[in-house]
């Protein structure tokens, strides 16, 4: 192997190791924002927040746990409040993809109704509300 080959190689190890390394960054600024907060386990969360709503516990357990999965941020740490250009909103010094699962799903969900508009949510429940309703 040339020397130019092993330098190539190197330079290709470093730009993805620095990548995750910049992707990483960024979610610990995310997530140092939510260690204040006291836990809430899912069933506290839906009795807290959504007891007398009428949406089923099931559903809305559902999918707080996949927003707290594609934002990789614990659900128990999570509030329906939490607004997705605040609390939600990736921070640090790069840009993280945080959204596209929610929006893929939600995208998904739109498009089995005929429906193309996404339409503007802005925090946690919105979003809870809105793929329970569409999942009708």
């Amino acid at each position: 192997m040339t020397a130019k080959a092993i330098i190539e190689i190197a330079s290709v190890i470093i730009i993805v190791l620095g990548g995750i390394l910049m992707m990483s960054f960024g979610s610990i600024a995310r997530m140092n924002r939510f260690l204040s907060r006291e836990e809430l386990s899912p069933d506290e969360f839906y009795q807290q927040y959504y007891k007398s709503s009428g949406l089923p516990k099931d559903q809305v357990i559902e999918v707080l746990n996949f927003v707290a999965i594609e934002l990789r941020i614990p659900a128990e740490l999570l509030r329906p409040t939490d607004r997705f250009t605040e609390e939600l909103e990736p921070k640090g010094l790069f840009f993280e993809y945080a959204f596209d699962g929610l929006i893929m799903e939600l995208d998904i969900l739109l498009r089995k109704k005929g429906l193309t508009q996404i339409p503007d949510i802005k925090n946690i429940d919105e979003y809870i509300r809105c793929i329970i309703e569409l999942k009708e």
